[in-house]
């Protein structure tokens, strides 16, 4: 088992624990953390199939009155008529009071939208991150961002709110896709760009336990140093993030895994930065190289043209007076947030474009 620490003002502080066999003894661990014995497990039908059993075990051996939910999953389906289905089934549930604490068993999206729910029904219940895929264990479960997509805006609706603890079970790796592996891979290596360089090997070997506690200490001592994003440290987290929003939304959430348009946006961002005179080209032929690797995109798709990326990245989260900001590379395991010119972004797409064919 291995342990972090995610350190937080007042008690919002948690831990995440990582090992191949978490959800056998997670029913002792959430109960730990647990206001009351009424629990209710949030997951989709194909992580339940693997498994909601093991966890269910483990929580009605602690002596906790648990209740399940079910519903589709997947990004198309991460908007707010979801969630007001999730209200209504947790309204519908016996015994469900300020003190229930909710556990949220899958990807990226379910971790997203319990943790919305959490933030707002009965103005705020407890929740608990079990994340099932690589891309949640490394980077969604962790740091309190919750939320849903709105239009073609990437969690432009949502709240920090921390989890009481997260717990990633490896085991639950095995059962996933290829193309899931993959996408998780895609923000592993990010930090490889903007803190540590090592984990650009590490993202080419199958150490999941390495990789999976390395990638959540960056992002545990970045979350502590800037909860909120109010410093500007935690918007380093976003490399990549600003053209692969962009990409998601355009094409409705539907073509690309989250990894795969952060993979395409993460060489944008280095060909940007280059164009901005910042980023070295050593540092984008690296990125590409590992990218290329291990299965991921690079490159553009050629039925969106700039302009409507353009205009997407306008409505970022990052963007201040409708003009977007963008994570450059200054070196492999430095980054910062800057202005950068339209020019500058249009000729940093038009190499990626270039460079694809």
């Amino acid at each position: 088992m291995r342990k972090l620490h995610v350190s937080l003002p007042q008690d919002r502080s948690y831990e995440i624990q990582i090992g191949p066999d978490v959800l056998g003894s997670a029913g002792a661990r959430i109960s730990a953390v647990a206001r009351s014995k009424r629990v209710v497990v949030i997951t989709q039908p194909p992580i339940a199939r693997h498994w909601s059993e093991p966890l269910l075990f483990s929580l009605q051996a602690a002596g906790l009155d648990v209740s399940v939910i079910s519903y589709p999953a997947g990004e198309r389906h991460k908007q707010l008529p979801a969630i007001a289905r999730l209200y209504e089934r947790l309204y519908n549930l016996p015994g469900i009071d300020r003190k229930t604490l909710l556990v949220a068993l899958g990807g990226g999206v379910v971790g997203d939208m319990v943790g919305f729910v959490a933030a707002t029904y009965l103005r705020g219940l407890d929740y608990v991150q079990v994340p099932t895929t690589l891309l949640a264990m490394v980077d969604s479960s962790v740091g309190g961002k919750t939320g849903v997509d709105f239009r073609e805006g990437k969690n432009l609706v949502g709240a920090f709110y921390q989890p009481r603890l997260v717990l990633a079970d490896t085991r639950t790796l095995s059962t996933l896709p290829v193309r899931e592996r993959r996408s998780g891979l895609s923000e592993v290596i990010k930090y490889g760009v903007i803190r540590e360089p090592t984990l650009l090997e590490t993202a080419l070997s199958d150490d999941w336990e390495a990789m999976i506690e390395r990638s959540c200490a960056i992002k545990a001592e970045v979350v502590g140093g800037d909860e909120r994003e109010e410093s500007g440290l935690r918007a380093i987290l976003n490399f990549g993030h600003t053209i692969g929003h962009a990409l998601e939304g355009a094409t409705n959430y539907r073509r690309y895994k989250h990894g795969e348009a952060i993979a395409i946006g993460m060489v944008s961002a280095a060909l940007i930065g280059e164009e901005a005179g910042v980023t070295p080209p050593d540092v984008t032929a690296r990125l590409r190289t590992v990218l290329t690797a291990v299965g991921l995109p690079v490159n553009l798709p050629e039925d969106i043209d700039d302009a409507a990326l353009i205009e997407l990245t306008r409505r970022d989260k990052k963007a201040a007076g409708g003009v977007a900001r963008y994570v450059l590379a200054q070196g492999l395991g430095s980054v910062s947030l800057q202005d950068v010119t339209e020019a500058v972004v249009v000729a940093g797409l038009a190499r990626q474009r270039r460079e694809g064919k």
